[in-house]
C-alpha cells in the first residue's frame, strides 16, 4: 500500500520538550523568531505549539497576546521566511500566518509548509479586500482565515477548528492503518471490476455505498447500477480502455455525499477507491461564502454587491428597464457602540440585517459595506413609486423599538437613492451617487430618504470646504472662547463659567458649533482643539483670580476622543501648570455615552483626574445608558440636568419628574446637581423648590466673550441680577 500522509499531533509533549523550543523564556532561537514558553507549563493552558508569522508589529503584539492566554507554548516569526525556517526547526501542528508579507508572503509559506507537511494545520490573517488571496488560500490547503483587524473570539473559533480537523484526520488514519493489514477494514469505499465490469471485490463501506448486499454484488455487471451519474461510467471506461490512473470528484445525488475517486488500473480491470469529502466540500464553500459574505449578518458583502450591480447597469441598459441603489447608514449608531458596548452594537446590526431582508423581494440584494453602512438593490421597477413604497417599508422596520440589556432602543436611519441607469452607468458612480444623496439627509435632519440630484455635489463639495477651513483655523487659532457664567441659585453668587468654544471664520462669519464639532471629532481635529479650549480656559481663569482674588471655578467640556487618550491625566496636569492654575479651580464635564465604552477603565482614568484635585462633572446627565450600578462607582462630584429636561420642566410632568429625581439621586449620593438651560422664572423657581444649587442659562446670562465675563467676575462678592434684568448694552454686545 502507498504510504499515507499522517495527520499533525496536537498533543506531542515528548518532541515540544525539545531544549531549542524550553531552553527559556522569551528567548530567541536559531531562525530569529522568539518563543514565550510556560516552563513548566502553566495550569490550564494548552501545551501545543503555535507557530505566528506576522509582519506587522502591532498585529503581530496583539496575537501573540490573544494566544499567550490558551497556549504555553508560543513561536513568533516576522516574516514569511522565517516562519520556514522556524517551522523546519520546531514543526508545530498550527501555523497562523499573515498573508501579505516581505521576503515571503504567507501563501508561498503555507505552500511550503504543506508540501513538507501536508498534515500542518494552517490560518490565514487577511483584509476584507483580499477575496483573491483567501481563494488562493484554500488553493493551498489552509483550515481558515481570521479577518482583521483580529478578534479573539473569531481566531479561537479557527483554532478549535484546526483540533476538529485533528480529530477527523487521526480517526481517518486509524482506519488507513487497519486498511494496511486487512483490506476489509478500509473506511473508505474499495471496490474492483474485470474487463466484463463485473464486480470481483467490495468492502463494507462499499456495501453501503451501492446500498446492497456483498453477496449480490459479486459477479454482478457494475452498468447496471444507477447509483453513479454518466459522467462517472464515461471515466470509469476511459480508465478500463487506457488502463490509466484517473482521479475525479463525484457528487453522488442519492447519497448528497462528494466523493474523491481514484480509478488505479488492474490487470484485467480496474480499481475504484471512493474517499468522502462531503466534510471537505463543506469547508470549502464555507471559506467561498466568507469571501463574498458579511460574517457578522450574513448579508452579500461589498464584492458580491458590485458583481450584482454590475450585472443588474449591464441588464437595465440591454432590457430598458431600472434599478435602484440605495445607501443606508444608521443615525448615531456610533452611541450605542460607545455606551453598550460592541457586542451589544453587533446585536443591533444583526437586527437591522434581518429586518431589511424582510422588506425586499428575493430578486433584491441587501448587503453590508462594513460598520452600520448597508447598500440595497432594487431591480426592475414600472415607477419611481415603487421605491417610495420599498424605502418608507424599510424605515417603519426599523422605527420599531429594540430590545437590548434592558433597554428599548429606537433606530433611525438616513438613505440616499439613485437610479440606475439615470444617475449613472457604473458601479462607482451609482454607489457614489447613493452615498451623496444619503448624505444630504444626514445633513438635513436624519431619518428620512433622499433621490439624488447633482446639485448635492456641491453640497458634499461645501462640506469638503469646511473640513479644509476647519483644519486651517485649528492652526490658525480662529477660534475664540465665551463664557457661560454658573451661578448660585439661592444666593445668587457667581461660582464660575463654563468654557464654550465659539468659530469666528474670517469669511463664513460665526459658524455654530452643532456644526463644526462634530466634524471636528470624525477629523480628529477635536484633539489639537481640546488642548487649545483647556489651555485658554485655564489662562483666562488664572488672570481673572489675579485680578480679583475670589473663588473662581470654570468648566471645559472633554470630547470622546479627548477622554480616551492614553496621556490625558499628563496633558491636562500639563496645561494647569502652564497657566499656574489650582487644579481644584478647574472642573471637566464628561458624558454618559463616553464613559460607557469602558467603564472599569474609564473610572481609573476619573480616579487619577481626581487624585490631583480637579473636579468631575457627569455633562447631559439622563439622556445617555448609565446605569445606577455604574453611577455609583463614578468618582464624580456634580451632575447636569440637561437642558432638554429643563426647558419643559414646568409644563411636561415626565420632564419634571425626570429632573427631581437626579437631584434627589445626586443629594443621596453627596454630590452637587447644575441645572442647564434655565430660561424662565418658573424653571428657576420649580428647581428651587427641589434643592438644586446651581444653574445656568438664558435667565441669568447669555455665554460672554472673556471681557464682559471679567466685568460681571469683577461684580463679587455680591448677588449678581438675573441677566434678563442687566443693562441692554452689555447684553447686546454679549449676544453679539
Amino acid at each position: 500500500m502507498a504510504p499515507t500522509a499522517e495527520a499533525p499531533d496536537l498533543k506531542a509533549p515528548d518532541r515540544l520538550r525539545s531544549d531549542k523550543v524550553l531552553a527559556r523564556r522569551s528567548s530567541d532561537d536559531a531562525a530569529g523568531t522568539r518563543t514565550w514558553v510556560e516552563t513548566p507549563p502553566a495550569p490550564g493552558k494548552d501545551s501545543t505549539l503555535v507557530l505566528c508569522v506576522e509582519d506587522d508589529a502591532a498585529s503581530l503584539a496583539l496575537l501573540a497576546h490573544i494566544l499567550k492566554k490558551r497556549f504555553s507554548q508560543v513561536l513568533i516569526a516576522k516574516n514569511g521566511a522565517e516562519g520556514l525556517e522556524a517551522f523546519n526547526l520546531h514543526r508545530p501542528p498550527i501555523v497562523i500566518t499573515d498573508i501579505r508579507m516581505p521576503v515571503l508572503n504567507g501563501i508561498d509559506m503555507a505552500r511550503a509548509i504543506k508540501a513538507e507537511a501536508p498534515g500542518t494545520h494552517i490560518i490565514v490573517l487577511t483584509s476584507h479586500d483580499e477575496s483573491a488571496a483567501i481563494l488562493s488560500a484554500v488553493d493551498v490547503g489552509v483550515v481558515d482565515y481570521v479577518l482583521k483587524p483580529i478578534e479573539a473570539n473569531r481566531l479561537g473559533a479557527a483554532i478549535d477548528k484546526c483540533f476538529r480537523v485533528t480529530t477527523l484526520e487521526r480517526a481517518l488514519l486509524v482506519s488507513k492503518a487497519r486498511i494496511e493489514s486487512v483490506l476489509e477494514s478500509i473506511g473508505d469505499a474499495f471496490f474492483a471490476l474485470d474487463s466484463d465490469w463485473q464486480f470481483t471485490y467490495l468492502n463494507q463501506r462499499a456495501e453501503a455505498h451501492f446500498r446492497a448486499p456483498r453477496s449480490e454484488l459479486l459477479g454482478s455487471s457494475f452498468r447496471g447500477l444507477a447509483t453513479h451519474p454518466s459522467e462517472a461510467h464515461q471515466a470509469y471506461e476511459e480508465a478500463m480502455r487506457t488502463q490509466q490512473k484517473r482521479s475525479f470528484e463525484l457528487f453522488v445525488p442519492s447519497l448528497g455525499r462528494w466523493h474523491d475517486v481514484s480509478i488505479f488500473p488492474l490487470e484485467g480491470g480496474i480499481s475504484v477507491y471512493l474517499r468522502d469529502i462531503t466534510e471537505k466540500k463543506k469547508h470549502e464553500e464555507e471559506i467561498q461564502s466568507l469571501a463574498f459574505y458579511d460574517a457578522l449578518t450574513g448579508l452579500p458583502n461589498r464584492t458580491l454587491l458590485q458583481e450584482r450591480l454590475q450585472h443588474t447597469i449591464l441588464w437595465c441598459k440591454r432590457s430598458g428597464e431600472r434599478g435602484a441603489v440605495l445607501f443606508l447608514d444608521l443615525d448615531r449608531f456610533k452611541a450605542i457602540n460607545d455606551s453598550l458596548g460592541h457586542e451589544a452594537g453587533d446585536q443591533v446590526l444583526r437586527e437591522v440585517a434581518m429586518r431589511l431582508r424582510t422588506c425586499l423581494r428575493d430578486c433584491d440584494t441587501v448587503a453590508r459595506l462594513g460598520g452600520d453602512e448597508f447598500v440595497i438593490l432594487l431591480e426592475g421597477f414600472d415607477h419611481p413609486d415603487n421605491v417610495h413604497s420599498v424605502t418608507h417599508r424599510l424605515l417603519l422596520s426599523l422605527a420599531q423599538e429594540i430590545p437590548l440589556q434592558g433597554l428599548s432602543l429606537s433606530i433611525t436611519c438616513s438613505i440616499g437613492i439613485c437610479i440606475i441607469p439615470t444617475d449613472g452607468e457604473t458601479v462607482e458612480e451609482l454607489l457614489k451617487a447613493s452615498d451623496t444623496a444619503m448624505y444630504h439627509g444626514k445633513g438635513h435632519g436624519r431619518n428620512a430618504y433622499y433621490f439624488y440630484r447633482p446639485e448635492m455635489n456641491q453640497e458634499t463639495r461645501q462640506f469638503l470646504q469646511l473640513e479644509n477651513a476647519l483644519r486651517k483655523s485649528v492652526k490658525n487659532h480662529e477660534f475664540l472662547l465665551y463664557y457661560q457664567p454658573q451661578f448660585d441659585l439661592r444666593t445668587r453668587e457667581l461660582l464660575g463659567f463654563e468654557a464654550l468654544v465659539r468659530w469666528h471664520h474670517p469669511e463664513m462669519g460665526v459658524i455654530h458649533p452643532d456644526e463644526f464639532i462634530p466634524l471636528a471629532e470624525e477629523t480628529g481635529l477635536i484633539l489639537l482643539l481640546g488642548d487649545w479650549v483647556l489651555e485658554t480656559a485655564c489662562r483666562q481663569t488664572r488672570a481673572w483670580i489675579d485680578l480679583h482674588p475670589a473663588p473662581l471655578r470654570v468648566a471645559v467640556n472633554l470630547s470622546g476622543r479627548q477622554f480616551w487618550q492614553s496621556d490625558l491625566v499628563e496633558s491636562i496636569a500639563r496645561g494647569l501648570a502652564k497657566a499656574g492654575l489650582p487644579p481644584e479651580c478647574l472642573e471637566l464635564e464628561i458624558t454618559e455615552s463616553m464613559v460607557m465604552r469602558d467603564v472599569d477603565q474609564a473610572i481609573d482614568k476619573m480616579r487619577e483626574l481626581t487624585a490631583k484635585g480637579i473636579r468631575l462633572s457627569m455633562d447631559d446627565f439622563g439622556t445617555g445608558f448609565s446605569s445606577l450600578a455604574a453611577l455609583k462607582r463614578f468618582p464624580i462630584h456634580t451632575l447636569k440636568i440637561d437642558k432638554s429636561f429643563v426647558k419643559e420642566v414646568t409644563t411636561n410632568p415626565n420632564d419634571a419628574a425626570i429632573s427631581a429625581s437626579i437631584i434627589a439621586l445626586a443629594h443621596t449620593m453627596n454630590l452637587t446637581v447644575i441645572a442647564e438651560g434655565i430660561e424662565t422664572r418658573d424653571q428657576l423657581d420649580f428647581l428651587l423648590e427641589k434643592g438644586c444649587e446651581i444653574g445656568q442659562g438664558y435667565f441669568f446670562s447669555n455665554p460672554l466673550p472673556a471681557s464682559e465675563a471679567e466685568i460681571l467676575f469683577l461684580q463679587q462678592p455680591g448677588s449678581v441680577e438675573p441677566w434678563s434684568q442687566a443693562a441692554p448694552e452689555m447684553r447686546r454686545r454679549a449676544s453679539s
